[in-house]
């Protein structure tokens, strides 16, 4: 008898279950990797200059930014692959491009309200995926998927040009 594991995608799991999941992914990836970043970062040179006595090593935090939330799009995938959303791939690939229209947003946002910017940015995994996982859904038309692709484009490109 061959033994089947069920997987977040399978007819016999909910399509709840597969953006329960990829909520979570996208919640917990880019503040693990940015917290990560600044643990290591504070452990390898604790008497950095960078280090104050009131902050702490938190301007690792600015550093961890700059590449740290490329890297967490990167972990994002095998995390969705580890947690059963089939096919995990595409997942991560439009929440990317959700996401990084959210983190323009913020961006752009950062100007008018710090607090608002860095709550987008925090939840930004979590509104992106869950979007990304119900649009790839087998049954979801591909018009649907497109649209909100497009517009997620047309949305980065705004705010590039609000920021800029």
């Amino acid at each position: 008898m061959i033994d089947r594991r069920s997987d977040a995608s399978s007819p016999h799991v909910h399509p709840h279950q597969r953006i329960a999941v990829a909520t979570v992914v996208g919640g917990i990836t880019l503040p693990a990797v940015l917290l990560a970043w600044v643990v290591v970062m504070s452990m390898i040179s604790p008497d950095s200059p960078q280090c104050s006595e009131y902050l702490g090593c938190l301007v690792y935090l600015e550093q961890a930014w700059k590449i740290g939330r490329w890297v967490s799009l990167v972990v994002a995938w095998p995390l969705l692959h580890l947690l059963r959303v089939r096919p995990s791939w595409p997942v991560a690939i439009v929440a990317g491009v959700f996401v990084a229209a959210i983190w323009q947003v913020a961006d752009a946002l950062l100007l008018v309200s710090m607090l608002g910017a860095l709550t987008l940015i925090l939840f930004s995994g979590a509104i992106a995926y869950p979007a990304a996982a119900w649009l790839t859904m087998p049954r979801v038309p591909r018009k649907l998927l497109g649209f909100f692709v497009g517009s997620s484009l047309a949305l980065y490109a705004c705010a590039f040009l609000l920021a800029g």
